[in-house]
């Protein structure tokens, strides 16, 4: 039977990572290997996290044996319905080109299915830089990206030059694109590079603030961006 209690969204990230952790490695993650993957200050944030879970009887564990934490079979729909665990797989510049794209993950984010709607290929990136901050995404902020190809002007995307990743506005001219930066006060230039010479990931959807999420889950959109039923 589906649980009909309730989980706080910071207790439906803390389930997705974990879920998602055992099902890449066969095994339950640490309190570090939380701490670390949740952004969480102290080892506390973690086991309170931990404890409000196995109250509600969505997991089981084993104080006294290393990585014990069982996700209780009942849980699987709640979280398939609800919450999606996206994986952060990369960093991406908002102010230079001077953060390697990378290709593994070890992060995730729990994110609600109408952010995402009947888009089935997403990621998170990690915005590192202030050039979008008219656009609404800071620096450390996660951005979460439909993994396409297929963008249009004025998009937000994230692309690939060289080994670099960026996150820009994104225009089309001739043989050209143009990534335009959206930062008035600091003064950013937009990159101009050959369509040939660079290669577009993904369209932005939505951006998650990098908080500790003690309280909620913030997602805010871009205007065109919103939950499609």
């Amino acid at each position: 039977m589906e649980k009909a209690i309730q989980l706080t969204p910071v207790q439906e990230q803390t389930l997705a990572f974990i879920k998602s952790y055992i099902a890449k490695h066969g095994k339950s993650p640490t309190i570090t290997e939380l701490q670390k993957a949740l952004k969480l200050r102290s080892v506390r944030s973690v086991t309170q996290r931990l404890e409000s879970l196995e109250k509600k009887g969505f997991i089981r564990r084993d104080r006294f044996q290393h990585r014990s934490i069982k996700v209780l079979e009942n849980v699987s729909v709640y979280m398939e319905r609800d919450f999606v665990a996206v994986p952060v797989i990369a960093s991406a510049g908002c102010d230079a080109m001077e953060v390697y794209a990378q290709d593994e993950f070890g992060e995730f984010i729990a994110v609600d299915r109408k952010v995402l709607g009947r888009t089935t290929s997403v990621a998170a990136i990690k915005a590192v830089g202030d050039s979008m901050e008219d656009a609404g995404i800071k620096n450390g902020d996660f951005v979460i990206v439909e993994v396409t190809d297929r963008v249009q002007d004025n998009d937000r995307v994230v692309a690939i030059i060289g080994n670099m990743a960026v996150i820009k506005r994104y225009t089309h001219s001739g043989d050209y694109v143009v990534l335009q930066p959206e930062n008035k006060k600091a003064g950013y230039h937009p990159i101009v590079v050959r369509e040939e010479d660079s290669k577009i990931f993904g369209k932005v959807l939505s951006i998650i603030p990098n908080t500790e999420w003690e309280d909620d889950i913030k997602i805010e959109y871009y205007d065109g961006f919103a939950p499609r039923g």
